[in-house]
């Protein structure tokens, strides 16, 4: 999709501000997201012998694992998978891992599946969880989903006999500083790993999802670049349920691309409460997730509804489905999750997520920073970097 029929504006636009990279990888992920549909079906039958393989040998200890945002990816999906699915899983970052593997990393299952997430598939720590797991773990099987095939994460996964490479289209990996579409991409892969015999029901259903995304592609952009000309220096993402994992990804966006300009966290509707609200002020905006799920959009509601009538120079966002007549907000935004079926969560996942991304972009751009490399001084890196990775004795 063009810049033009994406933002109203032209590449040349976005390319003198610095932000050429971040703007285009945001617009192109409809476009990719039809790629990975057909690679997910082209890889079903191997995805559905791998999970059978897996689950034949009885209980599974299934950990979700990646850093930064590949980290949040593990996140949004392991509630949602496992209620699905059945399957065990916990999201455990890769930072987590290696700092202390002995907390995370154990032979008690019959079975561990270790499924990494990584844009470059080079950080530090995304190969050295594999390789603590290989250590610790004596039945172990792999995945590594990753946008570059020639990554040193995925040809360390490759070694291994029990394991599944799923390798994102061209052009996930992004060229920009903070990642957008490889993170779309992997959520989708995510999910189609374990739903391989659904595989067919959830590409009808991303790929509609483009399609609306597309179809509201310039009225998306403009409300988040109307957002973003708000005064504000805090933001706060707060999000229930399937959202949780997702508000943390919109939170690191923020401070990624305002290189730290502007200060984000997360919590959820009910913890908000238990100390973090103290952060709201006159230059703080609450972005608040209503959920699609009846009985936990009553929580995010009630807190719509205090935040929103306490305020006083705050700003309060509302992101919604089902009406919410009953409650207001500064600026309200509704997102569709009609029309799906094994893939519902995830699509309104994708729409939160890319508006999520353009606020951030925009608040970046007005405030002079160029968002495809928010922090010239390289203190923070596109690939982490100055990370030592110690050797690990098992059990010590």
């Amino acid at each position: 999709m063009s810049y033009q029929s994406f933002y109203g504006k032209d590449q040349d636009f976005f390319a003198k501000k610095g932000c050429g990279h971040t703007a285009g990888e945001i617009a192109r992920q409809p476009k990719l997201w039809r790629d990975l549909c057909s690679l997910l079906l082209e890889n079903k039958e191997s995805i559905i012998e791998f999970i059978k393989k897996v689950t034949s040998k009885g209980m599974v200890r299934g950990i979700l694992t990646g850093a930064g945002s590949s980290g949040f990816v593990g996140d949004a999906l392991a509630a949602y998978v496992m209620r699905t699915t059945g399957i065990g899983l916990s999201s455990i970052h890769t930072t987590e891992i290696v700092s202390a593997p002995d907390l995370h990393l154990f032979d008690g299952p019959p079975t561990t599946l270790l499924v990494s997430f990584a844009r470059s598939g080079n950080s530090p720590e995304s190969v050295a969880a594999v390789r603590y797991a290989r250590q610790a773990v004596s039945n172990l099987y792999e995945v590594a989903v990753v946008c570059d095939g020639s990554s040193d994460l995925a040809k360390l996964t490759r070694e291994s006999d029990k394991s599944l490479v799923l390798v994102m289209p061209e052009g996930s990996c992004d060229k920009g500083f903070a990642m957008t579409s490889s993170v779309s991409c992997m959520l989708i892969a995510g999910l189609a790993l374990f739903n391989g015999e659904r595989i067919e029901e959830l590409v009808k259903d991303i790929k509609l999802n483009a399609e609306q995304i597309e179809e509201n592609a310039m009225s998306i952009s403009a409300a988040a670049e109307e957002c973003a000309k708000i005064d504000f220096d805090r933001a706060w993402y707060l999000g229930s349920g399937s959202f949780a994992g997702l508000s943390r990804e919109g939170a690191l966006k923020m401070m990624e691309l305002t290189n730290g300009a502007v200060v984000a966290g997360n919590q959820g509707a009910l913890a908000f409460r238990h100390g973090p609200k103290t952060v709201v002020n006159d230059k703080t905006i609450t972005l608040h997730f209503i959920s699609n799920e009846p009985f936990t959009a009553k929580y995010d509601i009630n807190l719509l509804k205090e935040i929103y009538g306490e305020r006083e120079g705050n700003k309060v966002i509302a992101f919604y489905d089902k009406d919410i007549s009953e409650a207001e907000a500064d600026y309200s935004l509704r997102y569709h999750a009609k029309d799906f079926t094994v893939g519902e969560d995830i699509c309104v996942a994708l729409k939160v997520l890319v508006f999520m991304q353009l606020l951030a972009m925009f608040k970046s751009l007005a405030l002079g920073i160029t968002a495809d490399n928010p922090a010239p001084d390289g203190r923070v890196n596109r690939v982490v970097q100055g990370v030592t990775i110690y050797p690990y004795e098992l059990g010590r």
